[in-house]
């Protein structure tokens, strides 16, 4: 990057990312877009997370490199993080793709003001065979908006509320804005009548509904003459136990959630299901929900217009008399005995407000990897996570921010302090986060309760919308609760719940039976964590199952982190093996799993102590992704003394890729076992006009590749300062590399974003080996597969007529001066170049050397 181009300092490590968008708007204005580029897209790599101002700059620059498929890719994502962004959904509308324009020409006939963009929109829907649109915007005194439609006849607008509905005309207005060819419009604006309640505002015409809103309550509860609700009980017996749940769609979902609830609630004294029909459109959840309350199974409350979660629910709440209330998704699983020893639970643990059990979709709650959605077990294992969980974690309650509203226990005095959800929230969102942290102002706990499991599908209920409420719920929110986002960071960052998930896989994998073992690879860095990740999915095409396990530091721990690739278990035990009790601790797990193989990567990463243990105990293969086994980096120096046992005592030495084999038969003198992957395809990539760009590959976020990009962004200035380094990935200090003119530092990358990279900055000539190569690296093997320039250690002599002349092959044991020197003599060279079709690699057609 040239230093008449680029003229920000980036200084400042606080505001690294305003900077860097300010300076990618600067270079869009200024119409550099490699520049624009260079800039968003680091900006999208660092912390403070980007918004979708972030993503839509990056998508800008791409649109206009002409890469269209990566600037929609940017694009969907601003959308997904900011759903109601009116600049997103306008470009989407003009760069997306069918089912995307329309999705965006819907978003931008619901918010946007500028009527040429609506009836741009308006056009695409008719396209896509939409002959009817209409927006609909509210406040707490008023409705207003507008609809367009086809046809005869005018439509009705009816705003239904629990015991009064009102119906208007909307007569069609030929003057309207959005009446043109055919398509009539009409705009209204009414009063809302006062409400405790939802209301409903639906909007048909001929026979069909343009449009149906559940607008909130306008009017607070009145309280006052609320009765007062019995104490609990405290003779012994147990209190009554009342199981809400809400249903709208979905009847195989429907079924299995009120079966399972059914058979729980055989084993919960005292407990009851209260079903809400929220005006459900489907006749077979009707049939089934009817057959149900005639056999007295549940008890059933209908709502003769749709509700909403919140507003099913306050009814529910309004009718239930003593005892505690657990609030169920329709989307749920719960197994037999989870109901009771949840209210054992909360009975046991003081000031509990609200609990919520582990599922494998329960956001904090969520097992095995937390805040994610992982898939749905099966029922019966399902009921063995539960029972495995009561077994692991009895008697144990962590707090947590709030509850989850899956399956959401609330006590009976929480209940009566914090009274019902607030109708402030939209269509069933964050309301049951809400009500969490009203009753922790109440001074009530919300707690997790991890030795119960229940299942929840989840997302079964607005699908296409959810992120959008969802968005616009967390808005009003974190106005509402200035502490919620920091608090929420806090309980991450610590995550008090590892343990818990530890101890029930420690449990669940104790219990399974299997024919063979996994394989585990050992490594001890993150590098070495991608090499394993790999090795694992060679083995899963093998019909294998592969674990890693990760030695990384933590003060003065040294921690043994075990996971499964895949995100099966385990994905949070940990071991301490630092200490005798946790090494033997970890011994003990890894027999008793039955290990088919023990794989050891980065010997030199793992302790000591440890390794010698695992050594004794386990036959194990070495599998070389670096030098450190050498006594020098210099062909024929052999394996170091330190570790000749390790090599000698090891069933077999193995090596990913073509370059680890070949390091160990020229350096250490070992004959390896080279584990193939399928071949990769080479890719194509147009030629670059303007200056060479050099991608330089760092991995180990160590002092040496600093000091390399330091020594050859000077060189490079000496030698041509229109030359370009693309640092891809993260360094020690990136900032202080990013004041350098020529230097730009993605930050962290994956495999999936090498070809956006390499096309957006212009890449003509990679860097992958700095004197610390890492074998079978997936970026290396991505980066060398997309058929550019390489510069890399030659391990092994290339026979004659093989190998590409526009390569350069640095010698084992360069030391970093004369690599440096190489690599600016080859940067410089003026090499045009052109693709060679038969192998997709490129050659050399003209090399001089620049003046």
């Amino acid at each position: 990057m040239t230093a008449d181009a680029r003229r920000v300092a980036f200084t400042s490590k606080t505001l690294h990312h305003v900077d860097l968008e300010r300076a990618a708007v600067g270079a869009l204005e200024a119409r550099d877009f490699r520049l624009a580029f260079a800039l968003a897209d680091r900006r999208c790599r660092i912390l403070p997370h980007p918004g979708a101002r972030a993503h839509l700059l990056r998508a800008e620059a791409l649109f206009h490199l002409d890469l269209r498929d990566a600037a929609i890719a940017g694009v969907a994502r601003a959308l997904e993080l900011e759903p109601d962004d009116l600049v997103a959904a306008r470009r989407m509308m003009a760069w997306g793709d069918d089912l995307q324009q329309i999705e965006a020409a819907r978003s931008v006939t619901r918010r946007d003001d500028d009527p040429d963009s609506v009836r741009a929109a308006l056009l695409l829907l008719e396209q896509s065979g939409q002959d009817s649109c209409a927006r609909i915007d509210f406040l707490d005194e008023e409705v207003k908006g507008w609809v367009t439609w086809r046809g005869p006849g005018d439509p009705h607008l009816s705003l239904a509320q629990a015991d009064q509905s009102s119906t208007i005309q909307l007569p069609a207005d030929p003057r309207h804005r959005f009446a043109r060819d055919g398509r009539q419009a009409a705009s209204f604006r009414l009063i809302r009548p006062a409400s405790a309640t939802s209301q409903r505002l639906q909007i048909t015409q001929a026979d069909r509904v343009i449009a149906s809103v559940q607008l909130p309550a306008n009017r607070v509860p009145d309280h006052r003459a609320a009765p007062r609700r019995p104490a609990r009980l405290r003779n012994g017996e147990p209190s009554p136990l009342t199981i809400i749940i809400p249903v709208y769609g979905d009847l195989a979902a429907t079924r299995a959630c009120i079966d399972s609830a059914l058979n729980a609630l055989a084993c919960t004294p005292g407990s009851t299901i209260v079903v809400v029909d929220d005006a459900s459109p489907e006749p077979d959840i009707k049939r089934l929900l009817s057959e149900l309350a005639a056999e007295f199974r549940i008890r059933l409350l209908t709502n003769e217009h749709n509700l909403g979660f919140v507003g099913a629910v306050n009814r529910a709440l309004g009718e239930t008399g003593a005892g505690d209330v657990v609030l169920l998704n329709s989307d749920t699983i719960v197994p037999k005995y989870a109901l009771q020893r949840l209210r054992s639970a909360v009975q046991s643990t003081p000031r509990v407000g609200t609990a919520t059990p582990l599922s494998n979709n329960g956001e904090y709650t969520s097992f095995p990897i937390p805040n994610r959605s992982n898939p749905l077990p099966a029922a019966g294992e399902i009921e063995l996570l539960d029972e495995l969980a009561g077994r692991a974690n009895s008697g144990i309650a962590i707090d947590i921010p709030n509850g989850i509203g899956f399956c959401l226990y609330i006590t009976r005095e929480c209940l009566d302090a914090v009274r019902e959800l607030s109708d402030d929230f939209y269509r069933g969102y964050l309301e049951d986060v809400d009500f969490c942290l009203r009753a922790a102002e109440a001074g009530f706990r919300n707690v997790c309760i991890p030795s119960v499991f229940v299942g929840h599908e989840g997302s079964r209920s607005f699908l296409g919308e959810k992120r959008s409420l969802v968005m616009r719920n967390l808005r009003v929110l974190e106005h509402r609760y200035r502490r919620y986002a920091t608090d929420c960071a806090a309980f991450l960052l610590a995550d008090p719940l590892r343990d818990c998930r530890a101890a029930l896989e420690l449990k669940l994998l104790a219990s399974q039976q299997v024919a063979a073992g996994p394989s585990v690879i050992l490594c001890g860095s993150s590098a070495g964590r991608a090499i394993a990740i790999r090795r694992c999915r060679q083995l899963a095409a093998e019909g294998q199952h592969g674990l890693v396990v990760q030695i990384r530091s933590e003060g003065q721990r040294q921690l043994a982190a075990m996971f499964d690739p895949d995100g099966g278990t385990p994905q949070s035990i940990a071991l301490d093996v630092a200490t005798p009790e946790d090494r033997e601790a970890l011994l003990r797990f890894l027999a008793d799993l039955g290990i088919r193989s023990l794989e050891i990567a980065e010997p030199n990463r793992i302790p000591g102590a440890y390794l010698a243990q695992l050594t004794q105990h386990f036959a194990y293969d070495l599998l070389i992704t670096d030098t450190a086994l050498a006594m020098r980096t210099a062909v024929g120096s052999g394996v170091h003394p330190a570790w000749t046992s390790l090599v000698a005592e090891a069933r077999r030495v193995t090596a990913i890729d073509d370059d680890g084999a070949a390091f160990s038969e020229a350096v250490l003198g070992l004959q390896v076992v080279r584990l193939s992957d399928p071949p990769v395809p080479p890719a194509l990539y147009p030629e670059v006009s303007g200056p060479a760009r050099l991608g330089l590959l760092v991995l180990h976020t160590s002092a040496a590749e600093f000091r390399f990009i330091r020594a050859l962004s000077d060189q490079l200035a000496d030698a041509d300062e229109d030359i370009e380094i693309v640092v891809l990935g993260s360094t020690l200090d990136d900032l202080k590399l990013m004041q350098r003119t020529n230097v730009i530092v993605t930050g962290d990358i994956a495999v999936d974003d090498v070809a956006t990279l390499i096309e957006g900055h212009g890449i003509t000539k990679l860097v992958l080996d700095i004197g610390e190569p890492a074998f079978g690296h997936p970026l290396v093997e991505a980066l060398l597969a997309t058929g550019l320039p390489i510069a890399a250690t030659e391990w092994s002599p290339t026979p004659p007529g093989h190998g590409r002349r526009t390569d350069l092959k640095l010698q084992p044991g360069f030391d970093a001066d004369a690599t440096i020197a190489a690599v600016r003599d080859w940067a410089v060279e003026d090499v045009l170049l052109q693709p060679d079709r038969r192998s997709g690699r490129h050659r050399r057609q003209v090399g001089t050397r620049l003046p």
